[in-house]
C-alpha cells in the first residue's frame, strides 16, 4: 500500500494541494487520516484520473477527409473579398473623429 502525501498527490496530478483538499473534502477523492495528516493511496488517484475518450457521435465528427461531397463544401468562397474595405483603411480616422465628436462640450 503506497500512501502519498497531499504535497506528493499534487505534484502526481499536476494541481495545486488545495485542489487535492477539495477533491478530499467533495469525496472525489478517496483518502486516509494517519496521525495528523492526510495520505492518499496512490491505487485511489490511479482510480481517479479517467482517460477522455472523444466521442465522435455525440460531436458530429468523423475520420474521413474534407472531399467535394462534403455539405461545408458549397460554402467555400462564399465571400467575395474585393481586398481591404474603406471602413478597413480608415479605422483610425473613423476613430479619431468618433472620439473628437464625444468629447465635444
Amino acid at each position: 500500500m503506497d500512501l502519498l502525501t497531499v504535497q506528493e498527490t499534487a505534484a502526481m496530478l499536476r494541481v495545486s494541494q488545495l485542489t487535492v483538499r477539495r477533491y478530499i473534502a467533495s469525496g472525489r477523492l478517496a483518502a486516509i487520516r494517519v496521525g495528523r495528516g492526510i495520505r492518499v493511496q496512490k491505487t485511489s488517484v490511479e482510480h481517479f484520473v479517467t482517460p477522455v475518450v472523444p466521442n465522435n457521435e455525440r460531436t458530429g465528427l468523423t475520420d474521413r477527409p474534407f472531399t467535394f461531397d462534403d455539405p461545408l463544401w458549397d460554402i467555400v468562397g462564399m465571400i467575395d473579398d474585393d481586398g481591404p474595405t474603406d471602413v478597413s483603411i480608415n479605422a483610425d480616422t473613423y476613430l479619431a473623429n468618433a472620439y473628437a465628436d464625444s468629447h465635444d462640450n
